[in-house]
């Protein structure tokens, strides 16, 4: 027959929570690192070549827009240009929004 003492006792279930908790943290490590870890991965990538396609598609459409005229970027730019330019060329100021008054000139 065995006898243990308080201590033994307690050092038994010391060591048994240690080897549990061992246990515990090799199966996760290794379920993410073959299971949850690539997954994760996979994911990341794809959403980082949607995001990709995504975003060339927009470049390509608004290039294409500003090439073939479509777009107004274009044209308000030669306009604030030739306002611009205009103004300059008269001595005055260009016109902005942001005046409130006559004194502000």
């Amino acid at each position: 027959m065995v006898t243990l003492t308080t201590t033994d006792i307690a050092i038994l279930v010391l060591v048994t929570g240690v080897v549990s908790a061992a246990l515990t943290l090799l199966v996760l490590h290794l379920a993410f690192k073959h299971h949850i870890g690539p997954e994760i991965e996979r994911k990341v990538d794809r959403r980082l070549k949607q995001g990709a396609a995504q975003l060339e598609e927009r470049i390509r459409g608004r290039f294409i827009e500003v090439l073939t005229g479509k777009s107004d970027v274009l044209r308000k730019g030669a306009q604030n240009i030739a306002r611009t330019g205009i103004g300059l060329l008269a001595g005055r100021r260009p016109l902005r929004d942001d005046y409130d008054d006559e004194s502000d000139y």
